[in-house]
């Protein structure tokens, strides 16, 4: 009974102890492991800041994000291993960054020995990262007033009647804006909007973005020949919409042909297909083009809905043809109207020369 009762203590001592002795190597454990953390953090941001070196799971999930496709992904970081191109995650959140990218991509591949239609195919792929990462691109962007837009900016004016007039900038003085009056040369409409009506006005920035905001006519002025309408500024503008496709001007003469549909029967079925009607022509001159669709200034029109095919040179000696849908006609006075197109059929290597024109990464 003595004995147990001098052991007793000792025993309390000893698991008190190993208690102790425990709770001291977890805390070992959890420093180790937040120290080995801090290392591999310090060590990855050092291998990232390497020409090729970057986190392959942090730029699937961004690529992803931006909706690019597993085919643009692959050939992205194929061709980002090949050339080592620093910081590659960048180009994904910046559009310098990935303008370089797509540059170097264009002049890699242009080295390669490849045959015509493979580059073609290849090219056509690298134009779809520009125009997907530049059509889900979630920044916000907001122009603090339309003081910053400069003079010769095409916009469009509607009225309290609801039509649609497009027209461009001016005068942009610090207190209102000047825009170019449509029909401003037929004296019996020359001031076609009183004083105090309100108008709305649609503009695009960078090829993209579409903004539109309403103001109030303060009267009216010639402007280096030009009788123009000003307005009040519009302040703190949101962009409205985002196009699909960046569009780009153009300027240059373009033919429009229309394309009937013919019905034929082939064993007994009918057989739809389109015949291009070469006899009946319409000549405009193209005023901005895009992947998407393109703008046609002419004097004569065709109907809404109608099909057309269009042939025009993106720069000289390098013919287009494309064939798509008109999809609205705008106004634009004095007597011409502006035909809006939307392509329905393009060739990979047309397209790549649209492409070529809008972006500029052609070498």
């Amino acid at each position: 009974m003595f004995a147990l009762l001098q052991r007793t203590p000792i025993l309390k001592l000893n698991e008190s102890n190993s208690a102790t002795m425990d709770t001291f190597a977890l805390v070992i454990i959890i420093g180790v492991l937040a120290i080995l953390g801090i290392w591999i953090a310090f060590v990855g941001t050092k291998a990232t800041a390497k020409p090729g070196s970057y986190s392959k799971g942090t730029f699937r999930k961004k690529a992803k994000k931006l909706k690019l496709s597993k085919t643009q992904i692959r050939l992205l970081e194929t061709v980002i291993a090949e050339m080592k191109f620093a910081n590659p995650v960048r180009a994904l959140e910046n559009s310098s960054t990935l303008d370089k990218l797509l540059r170097q991509m264009m002049t890699h591949l242009e080295e390669q020995e490849l045959s015509a239609e493979e580059k073609e195919f290849r090219k056509s792929i690298i134009y779809g990262i520009k125009q997907t990462i530049e059509a889900n691109s979630e920044q916000a962007k907001i122009i603090s007033s339309t003081l910053s837009l400069p003079i010769n900016t095409e916009v469009k004016i509607r009225g309290s009647d609801g039509t649609t007039y497009v027209s461009y900038i001016t005068s942009n003085m610090q207190s209102m804006i000047g825009m170019e009056v449509p029909g401003g040369q037929n004296q019996e409409n020359a001031h076609p909007w009183p004083k105090g009506e309100e108008l709305s006005i649609m503009f695009i920035r960078g090829g993209t973005d579409v903004y539109a905001y309403k103001t109030k006519v303060l009267g009216y002025k010639n402007v280096r020949g030009v009788l123009s309408v000003f307005t009040e500024h519009g302040k703190n503008l949101k962009q409205i919409q985002k196009r699909h496709a960046k569009r780009k001007k153009i300027g240059r003469p373009a033919v429009l042909y229309l394309v009937n549909i013919v019905e034929t029967k082939v064993k007994r079925k009918l057989v739809r297909q389109a015949v291009v009607n070469k006899s009946r022509n319409l000549l405009g001159s193209m005023q901005d083009i895009s992947a998407g669709g393109c703008a046609i200034l002419a004097q004569n029109v065709v109907p809404k809905g109608s099909l057309v095919q269009v042939d025009f040179e993106t720069v000289r000696g390098r013919p287009v043809t494309v064939y798509g849908k008109v999809r609205g006609i705008t106004p634009n006075p004095p007597r011409r109207k502006t035909i809006h197109v939307q392509f329905t059929n393009v060739s990979r290597k047309n397209m790549n020369a649209i492409r070529d024109f809008v972006y500029e990464y052609d070498i």
